[in-house]
């Protein structure tokens, strides 16, 4: 039985503030290593600037840990850590488990799924199985555990 819009969207804003809370976690090292190698090379009161530049390969790295989040733990059992929470999982077409290939294209069409307003999301709320874009294009769709 496909899962319900309501655990798929609750499923996502739990995956999105577990990434938020690492993100500011590794953010907050990210700056007081700057803070710190700063004062140990004698600058008292760095510029912004200089901070930023400093913190930019970080912004850098945040997709790809966003990319291996969904990547890495939907190709586990098919669920990350909100659609564990919400009981729910991602499974091919054909009803088995998805492959890597799968989830690859999967996370990719997330990306797609929102380009336009999140029209690709909302495709779920009329289509069969409820399947958004991102699901289309990756021959899946989420289910009820």
């Amino acid at each position: 039985m496909s899962a319900t819009i309501w655990r798929r969207v609750l499923a996502f804003e739990i995956d999105i503030l577990l990434l938020t809370l690492i993100w500011l976690m590794t953010l907050s090292v990210g700056i007081f290593a700057v803070w710190i190698g700063l004062n140990v090379a004698g600058y008292d009161a760095p510029s912004y600037d200089l901070i930023s530049m400093l913190l930019f390969p970080f912004g850098l790295v945040s997709p790809v840990v966003f990319l291996a989040y969904f990547i890495g733990f939907s190709s586990y059992r098919g669920q990350t850590p909100g659609k564990a929470i919400m009981r729910i999982r991602i499974v091919s077409m054909t009803g088995k488990n998805v492959t890597l290939s799968m989830i690859i294209v999967r996370t990719l069409g997330y990306f797609i799924s929102g380009v336009f307003f999140g029209v690709g999301f909302l495709m779920a709320l009329v289509t069969r199985r409820r399947r958004s874009l991102h699901d289309f294009l990756a021959d899946t769709y989420v289910v009820g555990v």
